[in-house]
């Protein structure tokens, strides 16, 4: 049985991870060593609140029998602690009564814009101001820190409306 994978390397962004190792020192004394990928999200620092990674993660090249020593997991959710271990296994390590050595590291991506609020409630409204309401974004993608409202005035739009038109035909009759 191959030794653990050593010296992970992680690069990290919002929803995607690039791991590359080394060679375990000890292949089992075989040339068939290959790598298996587990991906775990997790909910605190222990290991036993960690669940296996959604169906929908991405692993390249794969995540069993991996001949190299790197892969790209994606499609990970943003601002999310996760736990990778990265087995190396060889013809018989199914056969043997020890698990497969594995090397573990532990990644949060980062944060990446939230999902768009669901919906907004207009509370009350005088003839100089409103006041609004609305529930959290369902996918927050880390912590919001403000909420940026933009007010369009529908005089404006209409007169932006008229004068593209016009512009198009214009443009039409050269």
């Amino acid at each position: 049985v191959p030794s653990a994978p050593r010296n992970v390397v992680s690069v990290v962004n919002q929803t995607s991870v690039i791991l590359e190792w080394h060679s375990p020192r000890d292949t089992g004394h075989r040339e068939d060593l290959s790598y298996n990928v587990v991906c775990r999200r997790c909910h605190s620092n222990e290991r036993r609140a960690c669940q296996p990674c959604d169906d929908s993660v991405v692993f390249a090249p794969g995540k069993e029998m991996l001949k190299g020593t790197m892969v790209e997991i994606s499609k990970l959710r943003a601002h999310t602690s996760y736990t990778i271990d990265i087995q190396a296994v060889n013809g018989v390590s199914n056969k043997s009564p020890y698990p497969a050595q594995q090397l573990s590291i532990n990644i949060t991506t980062n944060q990446a814009a939230p999902s768009e609020v669901p919906i907004m409630h207009q509370v009350s409204s005088t003839s100089r101001s409103f006041s609004l309401s609305w529930p959290p974004p369902e996918q927050p993608n880390g912590i919001i820190l403000d909420y940026e409202i933009r007010y369009y005035d529908k005089l404006c739009v209409i007169f932006f409306e008229i004068d593209l038109t016009l512009v198009q035909k214009n443009t039409q009759n050269y």
